[in-house]
């Protein structure tokens, strides 16, 4: 399980757990799902949104990649201490 995910890994991870995840990746997150996500090192924000994090440095700042349980991929990031209110699209100088 790698410390930080680079776009093309995390959306590889997301992927795969979608499509292996013992529950599909419903709303609320079982604990099955839970288990799945922390074991590839993604970060749980919430549980009953379905909100996970990837951690990634973008421009040197500590960051995420984030991903929200409907959205059909991962096509945003925030700063590490921005939260969920920071979430900016994912452009092609952030990849």
């Amino acid at each position: 399980m790698p410390d930080e995910f680079t776009l093309p890994e995390a959306r590889a991870v997301l992927e795969a757990i979608r499509s292996l995840a013992p529950d599909d990746l419903r709303l609320p997150l079982t604990q099955a799902d839970c288990m799945t996500l922390l074991d590839a090192g993604i970060e749980i924000k919430d549980r009953d949104r379905g909100l996970i994090d990837f951690p990634t440095t973008i421009d040197d700042q500590l960051a995420y990649w984030c991903w929200m349980v409907g959205e059909s991929e991962i096509a945003w990031w925030h700063l590490r201490d921005a939260g969920f209110a920071g979430r900016t699209p994912i452009t092609p100088a952030t990849q």
